[in-house]
């Protein structure tokens, strides 16, 4: 039966950042009728979808863009002045309605949506993430996941033999590094001294949207910890320790378990200290000033050159890489993100590594320095502490390390609570910045935005509401599922085992669900890397003749169904890792499939937040 359509007529507003109202629903075939008028400064109206686009100004004062063809057939825009736009919802689904004048610190953050019922495309991906959660504890319950893997392992040296020669040069990673110190040194000098409007400013575009959604979506599902080797923020200091860029400086007689000698008092991080609690803090303290980081360039520089002084003055009291290892938040979750990395680095030969008795790779070796990261590669089963620095390679006389692909999520199991609250905290973060930076309420922009709002009330509830969620909530509620699960499955193991184990599902869902977050930072603001590159400093330069490359979304109109996809595709892989997860404890299948229901549903839960706050 089809449903009467209806007029909606709306007194539209604007001011930094959001509109009012920030969501619409109408039916489809509903004509809408907007009165717009900005409170503030002039912003920016383009509905995605719709080609339509205006601008608002204040008094209700507004200008309609049109498209005309010429007598050559040449398309133009022009501009109508008009009080109100009239347009008809002939399109179901979730639509986004953005700003396309630059307003302020957070322009590109200031969105709404439309939703036009029935929103076929959400409704389909809540049924599909249901069916996947409902088969694959049918089909996983008893053959959990080998079937999906097309390859086991491959040596990529074999197959590649001019990778084994370039990875064995002792140049070879300083000259991945080179160019990143360069370029790190410019985006400090571009954060101090060009444009503080984030927009404009070559630091905020390339480290924030460009680097940020490839780290996500690149290197962590392909590369692992891949970035560790050729991050430039500790790179000086490590220099500075071994008194050195390309050389190794071997001693015969090993200096404190090593056969190198560093500069400074050549510590070793205390014991208790050596796990992942401190990045933890460090890392919801970074996300606490997220908004403030990624859109003032000035609080980025203070970011870089306050990681830069902390890993140099480690380097004269401790010995490896210390602010990596424990303190840097990147580097946690890439490390347990690494997890389900395709590639790792591991011994060809266990056997030969039990053999020899000098343990050149971790202790050094004259071709190469000792691990900076501390492991021993005859007994490394997960990538979680791995940098991917090749001094291993180097190192080891026997010949018996390669570089390996493997099937996605082959690291399998989580060695403490302190690892599974930073996968907690990350999909926590996931889900709080998609409410911040890609949701429609400009109220909660205006919390996490305290700089400019002034309002510290309203910032102490946000970060709360973080913080609670990732430190008290979302984990308590995890370890009660997990729990249940155990129990449920006839307690097979302890439940710091089974919480453990469980817990690995999340990185995969994790995974997915940062790059469906990043996804639109790319696909819609892609056009600001054309325009700081040939005006970094935002002061009027066009170098390459694209400072003014136009405002162009590329198609918006897939985004929340490629975020969908994304977010499907990580929950298969939480479900399947996860029975993987549990095999080696326990092994009977109808047990394994009992101790999955619980925690798949709560996977299930996460994706489908983001799914509502994506699509529906």
């Amino acid at each position: 039966m089809p449903v009467e359509t209806r007029t909606h007529n709306i007194a539209f507003k604007a001011e930094k950042y959001g509109y009012s109202p920030s969501k619409i629903v109408v039916n489809k075939g509903d004509k809408i009728i907007l009165k717009p008028t900005s409170l503030d400064v002039t912003h920016g109206f383009l509905l995605d979808g719709y080609s339509l686009e205006f601008v608002i100004k204040q008094q209700g004062i507004n200008y309609l863009k049109y498209l005309w063809e010429d007598d050559d057939g040449k398309l133009n825009a022009d501009w109508d002045k008009v009080s109100e736009i009239e347009f008809v919802a002939d399109k179901s689904g979730k639509f986004t309605y953005r700003c396309t004048q630059i307003c302020g610190n957070l322009h590109p953050f200031m969105t709404g949506e439309l939703i036009v019922r029935p929103n076929s495309p959400y409704h389909f991906a809540i049924s599909l993430s249901v069916w996947i959660v409902l088969s694959g504890l049918l089909l996983f319950q008893a053959n959990p996941g080998e079937r999906s893997a097309v390859f086991s392992r491959i040596n990529l040296f074999e197959v590649l033999p001019g990778l084994k020669w370039l990875v064995n040069r002792r140049s070879f990673q300083f000259l991945v590094l080179l160019p990143g110190v360069v370029i790190f040194y410019l985006f400090i000098l571009s954060s101090l001294w060009g444009s503080p409007v984030g927009n404009r400013n070559i630091a905020i575009i390339i480290v924030w949207i460009l680097w940020w959604f490839a780290l996500k979506a690149i290197f962590v599902p392909l590369g692992g910890r891949l970035w560790c080797m050729m991050c430039p923020l500790p790179a000086p200091a490590e220099w500075l320790s071994r008194r050195s860029l390309t050389a190794v400086h071997y001693i015969k007689k090993p200096f404190k378990g090593l056969h190198h000698r560093f500069s400074g008092l050549q510590r070793d991080w205390p014991k208790m200290m050596q796990n992942m609690w401190l990045q933890n803090f460090i890392f919801l303290a970074m996300i606490s000033f997220g908004i403030i980081l990624i859109t003032r360039p000035v609080a980025t520089a203070g970011m870089f050159l306050l990681i830069l002084v902390t890993t140099l003055v480690l380097s004269l009291v401790y010995r490896n890489r210390i602010f990596c290892l424990y303190l840097c938040p990147v580097g946690g979750f890439l490390g347990n993100y690494s997890m389900a990395s395709m590639t790792e680095i591991r011994a060809i030969d266990p056997e030969v590594c039990r053999k020899h008795k000098d343990k050149c790779c971790y202790t050094g070796g004259s071709g190469g320095w000792a691990c900076p990261w501390k492991q021993y590669i005859g007994k490394m089963s997960r990538n979680n502490y791995c940098g991917f620095c090749m001094e291993c390679l180097k190192s080891c006389p026997k010949d018996n390390i390669a570089i390996f692909l493997r099937p996605f999520g082959s690291d399998r199991v989580l060695k403490g609570y302190d690892e599974m609250f930073n996968v907690i905290i990350m999909l926590v973060v996931a889900i709080a910045f998609s409410i911040t930076m890609l949701g429609p309420w400009g109220f909660v922009k205006a919390a996490a935005n305290v700089t400019e709002s002034r309002q510290l009330l309203p910032y102490l509830i946000y970060l709360a509401a973080i913080w609670g969620s990732a430190l008290v909530v979302v984990p308590g509620l995890f370890t009660l599922t997990a729990r249940g699960a155990n129990r449920l499955a006839g307690k097979p193991a302890s439940d710091r085992d089974m919480t453990l184990r469980l817990a690995y599902m999340l990185i995969p869902v994790g995974i997915f669900a940062w790059i469906a977050f990043s996804l639109p930072s790319v696909l819609i603001n892609y056009n600001y890397i054309f325009s700081v590159l040939s005006d970094p400093l935002g002061l009027g330069w066009d170098i390459f003749g694209t400072a003014d490359y136009p405002f162009n979304p590329f198609h918006p109109e897939w985004i929340p169904m490629i975020q969908g996809i994304v977010l499907l595709t990580g929950l298969y892989f939480g479900l399947s890792r996860g029975f993987l997860a549990l095999k080696t404890i326990i092994p009977n299948s109808v047990a394994r499939g009992k101790a999955m229901l619980l925690p798949s549903l709560f996977v299930l839960g996460m994706v489908n937040i983001l799914l509502k706050l994506y699509m529906g």
